[in-house]
């Protein structure tokens, strides 16, 4: 499994970029938003609500999309 450090000041600098965009006065779910931008993944919330309000910003999954994924060398069962 390939691991990327992020220093904090760089999260930090995003997430308060994201929080200034959305106009939202905390960074508590900019944190994630902001993540998941640096790695260049899908945000996987449970919150309709959030999803609804990053779009555009960030690609989203559900957790349905998690639980059909198959782990690389594993075998799927019928």
């Amino acid at each position: 499994m390939r691991i990327r450090l992020l220093g904090d000041g760089v999260l930090r600098r995003r997430a308060w970029d994201v929080a200034d965009r959305l106009g939202w006065a905390s960074t508590y779910d900019a944190e994630y938003v902001a993540l998941t931008q640096l790695q260049a993944v899908a945000l996987v919330t449970l919150d309709p609500e959030l999803a609804r309000i990053v779009e555009g910003i960030v690609a989203t999954a559900s957790i349905d999309v998690l639980r059909q994924e198959t782990p690389r060398g594993a075998s799927q069962r019928s």
